[in-house]
This record gives structure tokens, sequence and C-alpha cells, in this order.
């Protein structure tokens, strides 16, 4: 049916025609766009939802996100869980109309204001009555290395109502139940529907699952970071790394060490007050997300140092912004700390106390990657420090020296955070390496592998007894396979890691291919985070190098699949489309709409 409108309305029409017309339109213009839309969805025989014409489904138009709720068992849910799954059914509903019981923390209340809110924008109408009942042992809990995230998530349908129960250990493992509610309810225009029937117990294969982001060689607004952790969120991701400084820029304020921003900040505008962090913190916190910032550090270190010799605390860093800078860092701009300067340490212990004022949480990052020898050696009051210690200058004596760091910054850190430690992380360096790793506590470190997937230092690590989080830059370094920013051709790292590639970023075929084969063994490494270093991105492409690739390291790290990649490329791309529709976290497009809403069409026949 087609209705047909003047564009003009005849001058003897009253107000009250004109009022009626008005109210006819908006009466049946919902009915006309249904009525011109020739196409419905159809769940087929392999529980696959096809596109159809309108026909195939009695004239009646059935909404996709209906379909996939009903047609394939999880076929809305990222990560896929880890234990039972019996979905069935859908039920017309109105989130902001569910109610919560009992509430007893502010925390939850608000993660369970945040999930209502996410469905704001459907208004359409429902009769049904969902009560969410919480059954959360501890609202309180904390993030860290043996938090318990299961959950149970039961959904009960009665004489057009529905009860849903979640049930867990602790608020993160709630909150989790919660997300996979929401991937549950799938809406479009005004309508949404919400699976009937469900029994789910979930629970993550590793503790660490996450992204670095960079935010030193090139500033990120707080709405981009906020952007990313919400995209951690949904996919049940819990760690946001934040490289907050590096040898480029400083933009950490450091309220006991103001001059560090002074120096070291792009400009006024762009650093990170104590207010700014906390804030971040608190709303990652809601989301399930830890916070862990890093210091990177001995190596790293050059502008923000730049202020000790007018302050009389002599050269706090050495080598900075130093040309020609092959010779003296991997890229420019070069920078690392005064080893020979004893008051470095006050100014570290100082930066260290404001950090953890700021972030709060069970982890930090100290950094500790890419030391230049190079650049010590041609420092004099490095060498003349050197030679009053007994110091060769041979790699053995340099790392002498950086284990003199290592000590005492560790120390530092620990009467920073009244005499307790926290979680320490540090990079795969020198120091990390067979011979040297005898420097290193496993009790104490824990090391974030970001060398290739073969090199030796993996095996090596694990036997020791190391816990390792998987960085390894041959899978999960996302600014890979773009052009170069110094020289011409392509960048270091090259090819781009595409999504499949992170998805099959398994340790423990890497530690197997090296001979460790016992499960006791693959224990040690306890997750993973893609890395976003940021020497060619901004908040204009941060979220699309970030997404959806970094979703993809969400199943691995969560679910651990058997299945490769191909099984799951319907549910992560649907899963994308309705991350950037529902959420507006918008990453990279992996397919043609078409193919979101011809599902298992766009596809190599051959694999």
């Amino acid at each position: 049916m087609k209705v047909s409108v003047s564009s003009g309305i005849n001058a003897e029409y009253g107000e009250t025609s004109l009022q009626s017309m008005m109210i006819f339109l908006l009466l049946i213009l919902p009915a006309l766009a249904s009525a011109d839309f020739a196409w419905s969805y159809k769940c087929n025989a392999n529980q696959v939802c096809e596109r159809v014409p309108l026909a195939e489904t009695d004239n009646v138009y059935n909404p996709l996100p209906k379909c996939r709720l009903e047609c394939k068992t999880g076929g809305t849910l990222w990560p896929y869980p880890t234990g039972t799954v019996e979905i069935e059914g859908a039920l017309k509903v109105q989130p902001s109309n569910f109610h919560l019981h009992p509430v007893r923390e502010k925390r939850t209340e608000e993660a369970f204001a945040l999930f209502q809110s996410r469905f704001s924008k459907h208004n359409g109408s429902s009769d049904a009555k969902v009560t969410v009942i919480f059954q959360i042992a501890n609202e309180v809990s904390e993030l860290d290395m043996k938090t318990d995230e299961s959950y149970r998530l039961i959904v009960q349908e009665f004489g057009g109502a529905a009860n849903v129960v979640i049930t867990a250990q602790t608020f993160q493992g709630g909150r989790h139940g919660l997300e996979t509610l929401s991937q549950l309810i799938q809406c479009e225009g005004d309508d949404c529907y919400m699976s009937s029937r469900v029994t789910i117990t979930d629970s993550p294969k590793y503790p660490w699952r996450g992204v670095l982001l960079d935010t030193s060689r090139n500033f990120m607004s707080l709405e981009t970071i906020r952007r990313v952790i919400e995209g951690l969120s949904a996919a049940k991701l819990n760690t946001f790394h934040w490289h907050i400084t590096d040898t480029h820029s400083f933009p950490f304020y450091s309220k006991s060490r103001p001059r560090m921003t002074e120096w070291g900040a792009y400009s006024p505008e762009m650093i990170y007050t104590e207010e700014d962090i906390k804030e971040i913190v608190k709303f990652a916190d809601i989301r399930g997300v830890r916070v862990v910032p890093e210091l990177d550090a001995p190596a790293h270190s050059g502008n923000g140092y730049q202020w000790g010799e007018e302050e009389g605390l002599g050269k706090l860093a050495v080598c900075v912004n130093r040309d020609p800078w092959e010779k003296y860092c991997v890229e420019p701009p070069c920078g690392q700390m005064n080893l020979a300067n004893p008051n470095l340490y006050d100014v570290v212990e100082d930066i260290y106390r404001d950090m953890l004022d700021s972030f709060t949480g069970t982890a930090f990052h100290i950094g500790g990657d890419e030391v230049n020898f190079n650049c010590w050696n041609t420092t004099e009051e490095i060498t003349e420090y050197m030679a009053k210690k007994g110091y060769p200058r041979t790699e053995e004596g340099f790392m002498e020296l950086w284990n003199e760091y290592q000590e005492t910054a560790l120390a530092r850190f620990q009467r920073a955070n009244n005499g307790k430690l926290k979680d320490m992380i540090l990079w795969t360096s020198h120091m990390t390496e067979p011979q040297f790793l005898k420097y290193l506590d496993p009790k104490v470190y824990t090391v974030q592998y970001w060398e290739r997937s073969d090199n030796k230092q993996l095996p090596n690590l694990v036997n020791k007894g190391f816990n390792v989080i998987m960085s390894n830059y041959d899978d999960l370094y996302l600014d890979c396979g773009f052009g170069a920013w110094v020289g011409e051709g392509n960048n270091w790292c090259s090819p781009y890691k595409g999504w499949q590639k992170i998805y099959q970023n398994d340790p423990k075929k890497y530690l197997a291919a090296q001979g460790v084969t016992d499960p006791a063994k693959w224990k040690h490494i306890v997750g993973g985070e893609t890395a976003l270093w940021t020497e060619q991105a901004g908040d204009q492409n941060a979220l699309a190098k970030i997404f959806p690739r970094t979703y993809a390291l969400a199943e691995r790290y969560w679910s651990d699949p058997t299945t490769g990649w191909f099984e799951a490329e319907p549910r992560l791309v649907y899963f994308t489309s309705a991350m950037e529709k529902q959420r507006g976290v918008y990453g990279n497009t992996l397919k043609p709409e078409w193919c979101v809403q011809s599902q298992g069409i766009c596809k190599l026949n051959n694999l």
C-alpha cells in the first residue's frame, strides 16, 4: 500500500483538519515502512538467519535480532561461554522497566543502571515484567590474578513475565553475567527481544585479558579512552594497560614533581590530572575493567626529565633527543634515565607515590624494555660512575648497572606503597634473556612477553616459574602493517595482524612447539594483551585499530576455543555491528552490511 500526500495544504483546511492529518501520518507511517520493506529473516536448517522475501515469513516481518536469538544457540554471544549454554525462546521486553532485586551496594546499582542505559533509545512497549535478581557473595571485590570471575545466568519465563537470576562469587563475575544478559537482548527500531529460557554457566580460562594503549607518542582524549574501555567491557576484557609515559612526552601530572609535565607534556591541554585518572579508574571499575599504569624505565625516559639541573638535582636523564638517534635508541626521540645520579631515585619514588594515589588496583607495570647500552657507554657521567663501582664497560657491566636500578626502584616503589608490592609487571628485555634472568624473582615479577612467538625466552620463562602475559608482536601488535613513519616502505613489524591471526594466538601451541608440553607449565601463561603503540594513531583512528581485533583476543583468552576463526566469524561480525549500533564503539568495519544481514554467505567456500 502506498499513500500520496500533496506537498501543499489548501487554505480552506482548518487547524483541526491539519492536526487530524498529522495524527493520521504518525499512525500510518510505521506501517508503511514495514510494508515497503520486502525482506524478512528466517532460520534455515543450518541454524543460519537467512534474508528472505517477506512472503516466506507469512508476510510478517521477523527482525534479524530476534532471528539471531532464536536460530542458533549463543549466536549473539561474544566471547562464547565455557560451560553450559542452553538458550530458547524470545520475549518482547523493555529493559528500562527491568527491576533489580536486591540492591545492596552502590557499585552493583550503578552497573545495573549502566546496563539499562544501553537500551534507552528503544522505546517500544512491553507488558512483560522482568526482575533481575543478583546473588553475589562479594560486591566489593577487587580484581587481581586470583579473582573468581565466574557466573551463572538463569532466565525463566512464566505467564508473560520473567525472572533473571545472576549468581557469582564477586562483583566482577556478576557484572559479566549482566553483560551476557545484554547480549541476549537484541533490538531493532523501538522493539527489544530477550531470550526467555536460559541456563549459562561461564568462567574465563585466563585471568588477564586486555589491551595496551600508548598515550605518550600521541595524546589520547579521555573520551577515546572511555570508548576503548567500553569496548573492553562488552567483550569481558578486564585490563586497560595505560602506557601513559615514554620518551616522547610525559602527560601524567605529578603533584609532587609538577615540572615533569611542564617539560614533558605536548601542551598544557595534553595532561592527565589526578582527577582525570580517578574518573577513568571509576568508569572502568563499574565495567569490570582494571586500569594498570606503566611508568616505563630506565629506557623510554626522556622528555619531561630535563628540569633536574635547574633545580640543582643534576641530569635526571641522558641522551635526551640526541641525534643521530639510531645510535642511542630504537626510535626518535632518545632518552634513558641517568643511573649515576642518586637524586633520580627520589624523583622516581615521588612519581610512583603520585601514580599510586591516582591509580587504585593490584597491579603496576614498571616498563623495562629496549635499554640501549651505547647511550650509557657514550655518557661520561655514567662511565665514570661505572668505573667507581667496578662495573666493566661490557654487556655484563651494563647489566650490573641496570640491575642496581631495578633493585633500587623496586625498593622505592615498596616504600611509596606503604611497604607493600603489587603484581609487578615488566617487559621482556635483555634482562629476561636466560643468562640474565638471575636478576629477577618469579615471586615478584610477571613478565609481559613481546618477542616473537618462537623466541627461546618464552619456554625459558615458564620453565623458570615466571608468570607470563602474551603480547608477542608477530600476533598481537596492532600498529603493524602500515607505512613507515621514518623512511619509506612498511613499518618494522609488518605485515598487518588480522583478527584471524589474533584469534589463533594460542600460547599452549607455541610452548608445545618449543618442547614445553607439561600442562602445569602452561598455567604460567596468565593471559594476553593486544598493544597499540601510537606513532601513527590518535583520536581519529585508535578505535578502528583496536577493534574488532581486540574482540578476537577476548574470545581467545576467555574461551580458549578449540575451533578456528572460521566458525567464530559470523558471531564476531554480528557482535562488531551490534557494538557500533548499541554501544557507539566504532571499530574497523569487517564486512559490508549485506554480509551482516546474510549470515554465512560472505566466505570462501573452499575453507
